[in-house]
Formats: C-alpha cells, structure tokens, sequence
C-alpha cells in the first residue's frame, strides 16, 4: 500500500496561487491522489493494521468429489482405451482379493455348503472297503461338517474313543457286567467305579483283566442264548430304561416295550440284549466293544449297530468321517465275531423344524428353508437331512458288497412323503423330532423283528 501524506512542495503552491487558480486545500490533493491509485484488496484496520480479504472461493466437497470421481473415469477409460490387457488383468487381480479378504474374515476354513443335498455326497468308494487298513484318513476332503478340518471336536473315526467322565465309565461297566451276565459269567469283575477318587486316571492298556479271569470258576448260572446283541447309542440305551446308566421314567415305557419284543419268556420271539450309552460317537462303542461289551463268550447270531447321529450332532464330523467310523466299527465286530451277521441301522431322521419337515418339494420352500438354516448356522439344511441321506446310501452299498453284513432302512418307518415334501412321521411316533418314542420303539421293533426273521430263517 502507499503511503498517504500532505503535499508540501511550495513551488507548486506557489504557482497555484500566483496564477489566481482557486484555492486548493490539503483535503482535495488526498481525494485527487487516491482517485489516480488502483482500488486496494486491503483496508487498515483498527490502529492501522492491514488485513487481507482474499477473493478466492471457498472449499466445496460435493465439487471436490465429483472431480476426483471424473478424473478415476478418465483414467479408468484411459487404460481400457490404450492398456486394455492390463485392465483386465488388474481387475482380476483385485476381485480376487477382495473374495481372499471375505473368505478369511467369514469363518476361515468353512465352506458355504449351498445345495447341501449336492455337497453331501461322498464320492470316495468307501462301500468297498475290506479291512481296517483301508480305510486311509489321509484321504480324508474334510474333518467337519460345516467345512474344514479346525472348527469342530471330530476326532480320528479309525481310533478307540474313551469318554473323560466317571459316569460315562460307570454306565459302560454296568453294559460289560450285563453282557457277562447273559453267558453266566460273574458280573462282579469290573472296577467298583463308587470306590474311585475324583482324580482317578484310567490307563488305556487297561482291559480289566477280562480275558484272563474268565474260566470255569466264574460260571454262577445258566448262559443265555442271545439271539440278537443291540450296539449303539441313546436310541439302543432308551431299550435298558437309562440315560448314561440312570433309570428314566420317561424311558420306562420303552423298556417295557422292548422286553416283550425281545425276550422269549414274555412272550418274544427272539432273545436280544442291548447295550446302549447316551451321546456317544463311532469311536466311542468301538472303544466300548474293544472293552468288556463284546466279550470272547458272547456269541449272538446278528450284531445289530445303530451309531453315527452324535458324530454329526456331538462332534461335527462330515459325511465322509462319520460313514468311516461306523465301517470301523463293523470290521472290529467282524473280526472279534466273524461268524455273526451284522445289520447296519440307517442313522435316524432328525428335525428342529416344528413341524418335522426334511425337505420340500417346491423350490420357493426349499429355498426359504435354507436361507433360514443358513442364517442360523452357516449350512444349508441344518437338520442333517441331506447328510443322512447320503451316508445311509453309503452304507447300504457298503452292506451289499459285504457277505455277513445287512443294512436296514429304519427310514421307512420314521419318515413319510407328503404332498409339498419329506416330513418325520406325524404323531407320537417321534414327537421331539430326534427321539424315538415308545409307539416309535414299538413299531420299529416290529419292522426289526421283520428282517431279523429273514436273516435267521435263511441262515
């Protein structure tokens, strides 16, 4: 800015007022002087301190963003003109990425099991197995049931299981007491599992010694020919009335059911002996059976086996892993008795559906029905339905490529065709939609006794 000052120069004062010019003040020389300077962008200020007033436009964001939006086109439209091949492959390259990124924060190793009826086959050729060395875990797809090998407790299904729970051990002492019973041997032989410390340790070479004390000092009473011996798990153990070794009045009426069915002197036509446990897995009866429930005397003509519903319920197992551990188990029975006939039971249908529905006929249903699941657990069809299918498939080729091993559909009875789809059979026949009940047990039994006739009568 210029300074702004009087004009004091007495020469031109002088001429002003020799020529009798009109008198010129000092105010009109200022307003003169500052007509002939340009307008100023500053103006003092208070004591004569000069601020600017900038002019330029102020900070616009939806103008900022539009542009930054036209220059990533230009660019965009610039490679797709001039380096298209770069583009594409760019493109690729940062899909890929972002599909890494979902799938990892997703759950990691699980698969999106989409048509779960598709991705439950089993494609291995398990069926035609001959032994125990055949069955190769390392060719195992996956360990568990929603994807992967990590996110699930399933464990090695060619492998003996023992249950880290007393109870647990006391209700399998009580089963090989029951199976040495039925020949006449003394039942008092296993540890008395009351007597133990809460910081008991079992050794797992441990086989109570069973082989070796039996002889002819131990017979206290007449064998029992047993016709038929009932392998499993909580559907077998409903038969004895327990849970895990404990009466239970809801299994009262089971037990009942099943000893008129099966026991000749009230009224059965053949003599059966069951030994179940609650919640147990594949490898858990094989461990059962390699300890005390099987033992050398016990000689029944068909070993029946139901097993397999708590490897997918209990321990998450898939498809392939659990259809592995029932084969182990029947090469075991096979081999301890290979002169009895095993029959494989169809792992049962299940349902969290109030109305038991396995599966729909219409697409808009079965579509409804997974998304449901899908939201709930991250797999299509979570009541299994899928995945039972499939491995009762398995197992019934399994069965037909076997000499001495049967499979039977216990589906045919549980599970009805309606008009919209697959349901469990409406009623009391399984009213939880997991659970036999006692009208379930009793038809079953009768449609059991069915091909136990034909197996035996045959023999």
């Amino acid at each position: 800015a210029l300074p702004i000052c009087p004009i004091k120069d007495s020469n031109i004062m002088a001429s002003a007022s020799n020529n009798d010019a009109p008198s010129f003040t000092q105010d009109d020389s200022l307003d003169e002087i500052e007509d002939l300077i340009a307008p100023s962008t500053t103006a003092p200020k208070g004591n004569g301190i000069i601020i600017e007033e900038s002019n330029s436009a102020e900070f616009n964001p939806v103008y900022a963003i539009v542009s930054l939006i036209g220059l990533i086109y230009a660019r965009v439209v610039y490679h797709c003109t001039y380096h298209r091949i770069e583009s594409i492959l760019g493109f690729i390259l940062v899909c890929s990425l972002v599909l890494l990124v979902h799938n990892t924060t997703s759950g990691g190793s699980a698969v999106n099991r989409g048509d779960a009826f598709q991705h439950s086959l089993i494609d291995k050729g398990l069926s035609n197995i001959r032994s125990e060395y055949d069955l190769h875990i390392g060719d195992v797809d996956h360990w568990c049931l929603m994807g992967g090998n990590d996110d699930c407790p399933c464990e090695d299904p060619t492998e003996p299981s023992f249950r880290q729970w007393k109870g647990w051990l006391k209700a399998h002492t009580s089963n090989a007491d029951r199976a040495r019973a039925a020949i006449g041997h003394n039942p008092g032989l296993t540890p008395n599992i009351e007597d133990w410390d809460d910081d008991w340790h079992y050794d797992f070479d441990d086989d109570y010694g069973i082989e070796e004390m039996v002889d002819d000092e131990m017979y206290v009473g007449d064998s029992t020919v047993i016709d038929v011996l009932f392998l499993g798990d909580t559907f077998t153990e409903q038969r004895q009335g327990t849970a895990s070794g404990v009466p239970q009045d809801d299994f009262t009426g089971i037990k009942k059911v099943f000893d008129k069915q099966f026991t000749k002197i009230k009224g059965g036509k053949y003599e059966a002996l069951a030994l179940g446990l609650a919640g147990d897995t594949s490898p858990n009866l094989l461990w059962r059976i390699m300890h005390g429930e099987l033992p050398g005397d016990l000689n029944p003509k068909v070993i029946w086996i139901t097993i397999g519903t708590n490897d997918m319920l209990r321990t998450a197992c898939s498809e392939e892993v659990v259809l592995l551990g029932i084969l182990r188990v029947v090469e075991e029975i096979q081999k301890k008795k290979p002169s009895a006939t095993v029959v494989i039971n169809s792992i049962l249908p299940l349902s969290s559906e109030h109305d038991g529905v396995l599966a729909y006929k219409s697409k808009y249903k079965e579509l409804l029905l997974n998304k449901k699941a899908m939201k709930q657990s991250g797999r299509a069809h979570f009541d299994l339905w899928p995945s039972i299918l499939s491995i009762n498939e398995e197992l019934e080729k399994f069965a037909t490529n076997h000499t001495n091993v049967k499979y039977f559909d216990a589906n045919k009875v549980f599970v009805e065709e309606r008009s919209d789809g697959t349901y469990i059979v409406k009623g009391t026949m399984m009213p939880d939609n997991i659970h036999p009940s006692k009208d379930g047990h009793k038809a079953w039994n009768e449609a059991m006794i069915q091909k136990l006739t034909a197996i035996l009568e045959k023999n």
